[in-house]
């Protein structure tokens, strides 16, 4: 028999969800989650920054042993009654949980040459396609989202056989993947969550990739000094702004860099902020509300 779990959660404004998030924890849930009420995007934080929509839901994962009533005797004892006028519960077994993760991400083509499948799914052919497999676990990119699509629709054009490349804040590892599927012969990954670089190690595996060829680095540990043939970046406009000359630093001459994680309104600033660092902008790309920016360092 499947075990039987729970969720609580409660909806409140940015400000209280740590409130929240330690009172569902002190009330015995084994995990807290949080997740989006609106159409608010945020995608990775800047370092030592950890950004929440104005409305959130915070969900707390609990056993199914659990009485209801005293997990919400213990939050009365712990926060406002203002913050418990939005309170939510359910009941769901194991079984059903992953079914509903696995429904959410399903295989998807991306551009001409790559196809993205879930772990768990065991059809065979992809056609001429590339598989990427991945789960998505606790990093950000499966494909669904534009700013990853954009960055590989991207990546498919370019001839990068052999090269060596350097995938800046890497999530789920799919644009290191991608590009080692394309021909890559050596790519690095960074992250500044440890969450990401397993998630990345776990994508790797999944996909037969040899671990000499997918390097991993927290971001403070990257060799300061070296030098790639390429950047892959997917995280947000004003990170990409802060780190343009840290990481332009890292392309040799007429290496060619992809930046998405930008809002169509942002991309003039994120493009004038690489060009101060010494780089030239190509190529512009949009796909609904996100853009891309491309370029090259010059030789």
């Amino acid at each position: 028999m499947a075990q039987e779990w729970q969720h609580l959660w409660l909806e409140v404004p940015r400000d209280d969800v740590e409130a929240v998030e330690d009172a569902l924890l002190a009330a015995g849930a084994l995990s807290v989650t949080l997740e989006e009420l609106g159409d608010e995007p945020v995608l990775e934080p800047q370092p030592g920054e950890s950004p929440l929509w104005a409305e959130t839901r915070v969900v707390g994962l609990f056993e199914g042993d659990v009485s209801p009533a005293t997990i919400v005797g213990t939050l009365h004892g712990l926060l406002r009654p203002a913050l418990l006028d939005r309170l939510g519960h359910s009941v769901f077994d194991e079984e059903d949980w992953v079914r509903r993760t696995q429904a959410d991400f399903q295989a998807m083509p991306i551009g001409e040459r790559l196809m993205i499948e879930p772990a768990w799914d065991d059809s065979e052919s992809t056609g001429d396609r590339l598989p990427i497999r991945l789960d998505p676990g606790l990093a950000f990119g499966t494909g669904k989202h534009e700013t990853t699509r954009l960055c590989l629709e991207w990546l498919e054009t370019q001839d990068i056989a052999g090269q060596h490349w350097l995938d800046a804040g890497c999530g789920s590892g799919i644009l290191a993947i991608a590009a080692l599927r394309l021909g890559a012969g050596q790519v690095d990954g960074t992250d500044i969550d440890p969450q990401a670089l397993t998630a990345s190690r776990g994508n790797a595996e999944l996909n037969d990739i040899d671990p000499a060829r997918f390097s991993l680095y927290l971001a403070a540990d990257y060799p300061a000094d070296r030098q790639v043939d390429g950047l892959l970046a997917n995280i947000l406009a004003p990170t990409l702004i802060e780190l343009a000359p840290m990481l332009s630093r890292h392309l040799k001459p007429g290496a060619r860099f992809v930046l998405s994680g930008i809002l169509t309104h942002q991309a003039d600033a994120v493009a004038a902020a690489w060009q101060a660092a010494g780089c030239r902008v190509d190529t512009f790309g949009e796909l609904g509300d996100w853009a891309l920016v491309a370029g090259h360092r010059p030789t």
